[in-house]
């Protein structure tokens, strides 16, 4: 049963389409599925959140933040700073490119377009603090 689920999920999520969720309204199955059961719970839980469920909000170990690799935690905690790329990737002794490729990562895991967003999202997630860390 989640496995159907899962495959409906996979498709729907490069372009976050939920419409079919809502008109056939999947609530229940996906109340039911548990959310380490997937591999696009933040699309589970706005499916959930566009259908009015009543389930609580995730917790933070079900959100698309755990994913993030350490490195990808470490140029995390520079976004809301005013340093560019590069001077990201000097504070952490790696090559621009590295650091590109982890901000694209980041972008995608937390379902961000820009720094803003990322930013803000890590926010929500407490992923970020006040200042980055200094090596």
């Amino acid at each position: 049963m989640f496995e159907a689920l899962e495959e409906a999920l996979d498709l729907a999520g490069p372009e976050r389409v939920i419409l079919p969720f809502l008109m056939t309204d999947t609530s229940e199955l996906l109340e039911a599925m548990p959310p380490s059961r997937t591999k696009h719970p933040q699309l589970r839980n706005a499916i959930l959140s566009a259908l009015g469920s009543t389930m609580t909000a995730p917790t933070a170990a079900e959100s698309p933040g755990e994913d993030l690799s350490p490195s990808e935690l470490r140029v995390l905690q520079f976004l809301p700073t005013n340093l560019s790329r590069p001077e990201i990737a000097s504070q952490l002794h790696v090559s621009v490119n590295t650091v590109n490729t982890h901000v694209r990562n980041i972008y995608r895991k937390l379902d961000a377009t820009d720094r803003t967003s990322a930013v803000r999202r890590a926010h929500e997630l407490r992923m970020v603090g006040a200042r980055p860390p200094h090596e």
